[in-house]
Parts: C-alpha cells; sequence; structure tokens
C-alpha cells in the first residue's frame, strides 16, 4: 500500500514536467518518451492489446524519425509525406488506414487539454501540438475490398494441383534420398492441406496445436478431426485473439492431418513436448512468416505467378464451398466473418466451376481433365 501511495504521489506524464524542477540533458527526447508513456497507459486503460499499442508506439517513432521534427512541431506536411512513402513502398490502402489511425489517436492525446501537453509544449518549446490529419489527408473507405485483386484469389483447380504436386514431389524425394527436409516437406504438405480444407489464416494456422482438433457427433466419419477450433482467429482492431469452430467438410483434410497427427509428427519429431501441430526443425512453433517463405519456395518451383500467396488458400476453400452449395450464412460462420460484405470479398467462383455450369445449362458434358477440349 505505501508503495502504491507513493507512486500516486510521483508526478506522471505531463505533470512531471509541469511540477518537477528536474533538468533534462536532453528535454525534447524526454517529454516524447513521456508523451509515449502516457499514451501507452491511456491506450491500456481503453483495453487495447499489447501488439496494438506496440505498433502504435512504433508508427509515431516512425513519423518523428522520416520527418526529423518532434510531435509539437509536426505538419499536416509531414503527416503527407509520411503516408505517400508508405503508399510508394506498396503499402495496400487498408493498411495505410491503419497506420494513419494510429497518427489520428496520437495526435488527438497529446492535444487534448485534459492531458496538458499542450502546457508543457507552450511553456518549453512555445509551441502547441496540434492534429495532423484532416479529411482531406485520410484514406477513406470507399469498397468493400482494398487489397491486391490479383494476389488474394481462388487458385485455380489445375494451379492447385500444380501446386500439392510440386509439395508431394519434395516430401518424396527428400525421403527416398533420405534428406533431413523430409520431415520438413511432410509438414508443409499437411500444413498447407490444412489451410486449404479449414479456410484458416496464416496466423492461425501457426498457432494450431493438436488439441484444437475435436470430434462432431453429427459427422463421426471424421474421428477426432469433426471439428477445428481456431483459438487465434483475427481479433477486432485492438482487441484480443477471437475463436471459432469450424466443421470439418473434406475427408482428404482429415486423412491428411490425423496420419500427420497420429504417424508422421511423432515420429519426425520425438522431442516436441508441446501440442504444437506444426513445428520447425528447432522445434520451435512455426511463425507466420516461415509460412510465407515455405509457400513462396514451393510456387517459385511450381511455376505459379509470383503474386500468389498463402491467402489464396482460403480463398480456394471459400469458392469450393460456395460451389458445393453452402448458404452464405454457413460460409460465413466458418470463416469467422463478422459482417457478411467481408464474406462476398470471397465469393468468387472459379472459372472450371462457371465452364461446367455453363456445359451443364447447355446439355453438354463437361471433362475435367481436358477443359480446352471437354464438349462432347
Amino acid at each position: 500500500m505505501e508503495r502504491a501511495r507513493r507512486a500516486l504521489q510521483t508526478p506522471l506524464g505531463a505533470a512531471a514536467f509541469l511540477e518537477a524542477s528536474l533538468v533534462h540533458l536532453n528535454l525534447p527526447q524526454a517529454v516524447f518518451e513521456a508523451m509515449l508513456e502516457e499514451f501507452d497507459r491511456q491506450q491500456a486503460a481503453r483495453g487495447l492489446a499489447v501488439d496494438t499499442r506496440r505498433g502504435r508506439e512504433r508508427l509515431v517513432r516512425q513519423l518523428r524519425a522520416s520527418s526529423d521534427a518532434w510531435p509539437w512541431e509536426w505538419l499536416p506536411s509531414h503527416f503527407d509525406a509520411w503516408s505517400a512513402a508508405h503508399l510508394r513502398q506498396g503499402r495496400t490502402k487498408a493498411t495505410l488506414r491503419g497506420y494513419q489511425n494510429a497518427i489520428v489517436a496520437f495526435c488527438a492525446f497529446i492535444a487534448d487539454p485534459r492531458y496538458r501537453w499542450g502546457e508543457v509544449c507552450e511553456r518549453l518549446f512555445g509551441m502547441v501540438p496540434a492534429q495532423v490529419t484532416h479529411d482531406l489527408n485520410l484514406i477513406r473507405h470507399k469498397g468493400d475490398y482494398e487489397g491486391r485483386p490479383e494476389a488474394n484469389r481462388p487458385l485455380a483447380r489445375a494451379e492447385l494441383d500444380t501446386f500439392f504436386s510440386t509439395v508431394n514431389a519434395r516430401a518424396e524425394t527428400a525421403a527416398r534420398l533420405h534428406r533431413k527436409g523430409a520431415a520438413t516437406a511432410h509438414r508443409d504438405a499437411v500444413m498447407f492441406l490444412t489451410m486449404l480444407g479449414w479456410g484458416t489464416r496464416r496466423t492461425e494456422t501457426a498457432c494450431l496445436d493438436v488439441d484444437d482438433f475435436r470430434r462432431n457427433a453429427k459427422s463421426p466419419q471424421f474421428g477426432q478431426y469433426g471439428v477445428l477450433v481456431v483459438r487465434n482467429a483475427k481479433s477486432f482492431p485492438g482487441g484480443p485473439p477471437r475463436r471459432r469452430s469450424v466443421l470439418t467438410a473434406f475427408p482428404w483434410a482429415a486423412q491428411a492431418v490425423q496420419d500427420w497427427v497420429e504417424r508422421v509428427r511423432s515420429a519426425c519429431y520425438p522431442e516436441v513436448e508441446s501440442k504444437v501441430l506444426f513445428p520447425t526443425e528447432r522445434l520451435r512453433r512455426i511463425t507466420p512468416r516461415q509460412i510465407n517463405l515455405r509457400f513462396a519456395a514451393i510456387r517459385d518451383e511450381a511455376g505459379l505467378p509470383n503474386y500468389l500467396n498463402p491467402h489464396c488458400l482460403r480463398h480456394s476453400y471459400t469458392s469450393t464451398s460456395f460451389e458445393m452449395g453452402w448458404p452464405m450464412a454457413l460460409v460465413q460462420d466458418q470463416l469467422g466473418h463478422t459482417h457478411v460484405a467481408t464474406t462476398a470479398v470471397y465469393t468468387a467462383l472459379s472459372d472450371d466451376f462457371k465452364d461446367r455450369v455453363l456445359y451443364d445449362s447447355l446439355g453438354m458434358s463437361w471433362d475435367d481433365h481436358n477443359p480446352a477440349g471437354g464438349a462432347r
């Protein structure tokens, strides 16, 4: 209690500069660090996640470095140049909007008279911090989707066949030659089949444990693998990870994971003590970045377009679900989307499916193995 009482009596935030008589060797830097520290406390009071708070701090520091000016010196032109630089580096509009929101929140904080940073800056530097964003330099949300349409799309059947043939060939070659990478290649095959079979994102896949698979009384044919509980689903901004349960729909996915868990994983990674579903060679949990790198290596070896990424497997899962006749509400629930408009972004149908429907409507048959000349 005494320690808490002394802590409450210690000047915090702006009060430390308005009431204390300390001499700082680098006064602007000391004020900036104190601003960030109190900004973090303010966000914590709102219940924002640690990762969100650290990300916002990183962006504020980034604007400080790129502008070569302190926050009380910032002008809209500094913010404009920083935003334009991110767009030139390839950031999507949706990503940049998140970055901009971090600066909006920080500027609103230091300009709020209740936190008294305006008083500090006026007294010490003769300037007052202000909001540097406005309606004319913020990206507005004008559409349901703002990513790269060519990058996030379902893979065609031929592309899926080529991709997984390459994965399997890697595993078979490594096993035949008794190479060290045999276990890694097999893990990659099951990992990407999991993303395709349950529509999981990269982070969700990396965080999976063996125990995340459960029985589904309505689908006993899948055994222990009737439901996948995704514990680290995409969170709301600033919130904790969400959870969702994805019903198993594809026998080949359940069989692949069952074989991996019950036979291959224990044999290839006998020293793994935890329940990590996809460990690395160093017996650690695989990371989303490593999933990106593994996908890119297989994609390039297979000769597929270099703009494809692992998220395309989630799009393929969604398109397949729609082509199987699943209602929108079920697909939305499986994907964990809050709004149906988000699910609608994934509703692209494959060319194979559209051609097959067209041929059926014309009373003609479609040869899956010879789409170019399938009419007969």
